[in-house]
Order: C-alpha cells, then structure tokens, then sequence
C-alpha cells in the first residue's frame, strides 16, 4: 500500500513538472520579433498584399501575349441569311443579316447551321501602352513591398517596446517583492519589540499599515506586469494560457554601450513608402497619356460553317431546305483570312489629358506627405536623441541614489533598534529605498526605450538590436 502511494505523489510530482515545463516559454527578444513577423494577423495582409500586387505584375507582363480565341456555335435559325465573312474589330463593325433568296419569307422556314473559328490577334504595336502598364505594375509591386516592410518594422518597434516594458514590469515586481520582504522582517521585530514592551503599541500599528501598503503595492505591480504580459501575446500573435518568461539579463542590469547617435532619417521605412507611392503616381501619369495611343494588330484566322440551306434551287428559284440536325451542323466551307486592324479612339485623348491632370495632381499630394512626414521624424530624431542621452545620465545617477537609500536605512534601522529614533523616521528610509530599486530598473529600461525610439525614428533597427548581447 505504501508503495502504491509513493507511486502515485512520484506521478503527480512528474506529471505537475511535465505541466509547469509546457506552460513556461522561454522566449527571446529576437525570437519574439521573428514569431510577430510570422504569426501577426496584420503583417499576414500586407504580406498577402504583396502576393497579389506581384501576380498582377505577371498578368500585365501577360499582355504582350496574343489573344487566341476560338469559338463554336450551333444555331436554329430562320433562313434570311447572307454568306461572306466579317470581322468584328473588337466590335466597331456590325454583323450584316437579310435575306437574298427569291421565295418570300417565311418565319417556318427554320434550318440548323453551324460556325467556327480560330482567330489570333497579337498587338504588336501598342505605341508604349503595354510597356507603361508593365511599369505601373512594378511600381505597384515595389509600393506593396514598401507597405509590408514597414508594417514588419512599425510592428516590431511595437513588440519590442512592449518587450522591454514587460521585463521592467517584472523588474519593479521584483522590487515591491523585496520591499514586502524587508516590512514584513521589520514587522516582526517591531511586534516583538512592543510584546515585550520595549517600544509603544503604535509603532506595531503603523508597521502593520505600512505592511498593508507594501503588499498592496506587490499586488499592484503583478497585475500591470500580467496586463503586459498580455498585450505583447497580441502582438505576437498568441492566443494561448502559457506563461512567457523573458530575457532579464540584460534590460534591467545593463545600458546600452558604444551608440553613436542617428542624424538622418532616410533609411526609415515610413518614407520610403511614401516614396514608393510618389513614383507610382508618376508612372500612372504615363500610363494615362499613353493608353489613349491606338494599337496595331496582326490577325489571323481560320473558320468553317455548315448551314441546311443546299447551293442547288429549287424549280421556283429558292434555296433547298435541309431541316435535319446533320445536314445543318455539318461544315461545308473553310476559310481563313491574315491582316492588319488598327483601332483608335481618337476622343480618349482629350478624355485622358483630363485624367492626366488629375493624376498630376494625385502626384503633388504624395509628394507633399513625403515632406510632410519628412519634417516630423527629423524634428522626432532630433528629440529622441536628447531623451536617449539624458535617459543614460539618469541611469548613471540611479545606483548612487541607491545605495545611499540602502545605506540610509541600514542606519536608521540601526538607531531604532538602539532607541535612537521614531518608527516614522524608519519607514520614511525604507520607503526611499524602495522608491530607489525602483527608479534604477525604471531608468536601466528607459534607456533602451530610449533607443528604441532613436531606431525606431531613424529606420534602423539594428542600432537596438546589435546592443542586446
């Protein structure tokens, strides 16, 4: 029996080892930036955006391509028909109908007849038309692509704020952990001091308050850490319960070294961009012009008809009648045709001068976002920079600050104990020390926020992450 028992604490000790192991996920920040860029929903749009803007390029490189159409048909008519052969011209020539036999009409006189054809049409000069679409779809490429890398840059800029914020919450938990520790341990003493009568009862009374706060303060500090915890799943795309555990050792012990400040912003993907849509504005104005030009084609066709009207007459002049379905159906000429058409809507032209100087002024309105966005992240640059160097001297600042609130406390705990001063004098102390281990992981990760925000203002990326070793 005692065995079995031993069996089963050994099973659930290891299947709870199991459970905690899985529910744990150690994660990186670059396996953090690699995992948004995969699983994020909007990064998955633009990144589909893309897909589609380069199958449109291969369509409009399709263009060149002739058309091969080839159509079959098996009709019951009346028999008012004319033979001869026309050829629609993308439908500027109307199909000619009427009746040239000698005996009248007659709604009866219903016979099968049959067509079909094989027509190839190439445009072999369109004047720059199919050329100026084919560039207009690369440019439209390059816009989709510029679209999703800065949307893979914006996000991680994002994910890797909410990152460092997590590691910073987990930091000032760490901190309030300590601060409860240390209340906690004064608690004790100052209660055995005022049980023994060595210290009046309101010194245990303000001692339990000031635990209260101190716990209050610890509870406080876990729920922010676990909403952040929360909001960077989302931006990583998780849906799941696991627990992440984050990469401490270095947003919270270490500033980053050896940073020679950013002065341009060029390289940013948001201009970019923004560039890429100046230049598909421009090629749209060409496309415009051009698709007003004519094309030339070289035609070439092949066809074969069957009609139940016989080429014999009939003793009274009119044409045979054949009504069954073979008779109809079944070919009785082939022909075939080569040649050259020309189709020009000689009005579009006015028509797309119009469209040209709307589109002009499409462009001049990209162009003025450019510069207007421009202007901002030089302006932000030049702000960020000041934040990141004034950020490092408050991180520099931090450890003195406290280790003379550690050292503050370690004396005045010193002199309470020796009946030198009030209970308030003591937690006054350890309320500074706290505020301290505090400030200093608040101002360790303030400075790679600040980074980040020189990076993420510049459009390099790299200047944040080459720091993290």
């Amino acid at each position: 029996m005692k065995s079995f028992l031993w069996f089963v604490i050994f099973c659930s000790v290891s299947i709870n080892q199991v459970f905690c192991q899985k529910d744990d996920v150690k994660l990186s920040l670059k396996e953090a930036l690699e995992m948004a860029k995969q699983n994020y929903p909007a990064i998955k749009a633009k990144e589909a955006q893309k897909m589609a803007a380069n199958i449109g390029l291969s369509s409009a490189r399709s263009s060149f391509l002739p058309d091969l159409i080839v159509q079959g048909q098996v009709l019951n008519s009346t028999s008012n028909q004319i033979r001869g052969t026309t050829f629609s011209n993308e439908g500027t020539v109307f199909g000619i109908g009427g009746g040239i036999k000698n005996n009248a009409t007659n709604a009866g006189d219903m016979v099968w007849s049959s067509y079909a054809t094989a027509l190839i049409n190439w445009k072999v000069f369109t004047f720059g038309k199919v050329k100026s679409q084919i560039a207009l779809a690369k440019a439209d490429t390059n816009r989709s692509q510029s679209d999703y890398d800065n949307e893979v840059f914006q996000h991680q800029i994002k994910v890797c704020d909410a990152y460092i914020t997590a590691i910073l919450f987990d930091g000032i938990v760490q901190s309030q952990q300590s601060n409860l520790d240390r209340v906690s341990a004064l608690r004790k003493v100052v209660i055995a001091y005022t049980n023994s009568g060595l210290k009046s009862g309101v010194d245990s009374s303000l001692v339990n308050a000031e635990y209260s706060k101190a716990y209050m303060l610890l509870l406080e500090s876990q729920r922010q850490a676990k909403e952040q915890k929360i909001n960077l799943k989302e931006m990583l795309g998780l849906s799941d319960a696991n627990n992440l555990v984050l990469d401490t050792s270095v947003f919270l012990s270490k500033t980053p070294q050896n940073i020679t400040l950013e002065n341009k912003v060029n390289a940013n993907p948001l201009l970019n961009y923004y560039r890429s849509i100046i230049d598909y504005n421009r090629l749209k104005i060409t496309a415009v012009k051009r698709s007003a030009l004519p094309s030339i084609s070289l035609l070439g066709a092949t066809f074969a008809s069957g009609s139940g009207i016989a080429d014999k007459l009939n003793s009274d002049g009119g044409f045979i009648y054949n009504k069954t379905f073979s008779d109809g159906v079944s070919f009785r000429a082939y022909d075939y045709f080569v040649g050259i058409s020309t189709v020009w809507n000689i009005t579009n032209s006015y028509r797309n001068q119009i469209e040209g100087r709307k589109q002009l002024y499409l462009m001049k309105e990209a162009e003025e976002n450019y510069n207007q966005q421009k202007l901002q992240l030089d302006g932000e640059l030049a702000k960020v920079n000041l934040r990141y160097i004034n950020s490092k001297e408050i991180a520099g600042e931090a450890p003195i600050q406290l280790r003379a609130a550690s050292d503050a406390f370690s004396q005045s705990k010193a002199r309470y104990d020796n009946g030198l001063n009030t209970i308030i004098e003591l937690t006054q102390t350890y309320a500074l020390l706290n505020r301290s281990e505090v400030d200093l992981a608040v101002a360790n990760g303030n400075t790679w926020l600040s980074l980040l925000l020189v990076a993420a203002t510049s459009g390099n990326l790299d200047l944040f992450i080459q720091n993290i070793k």
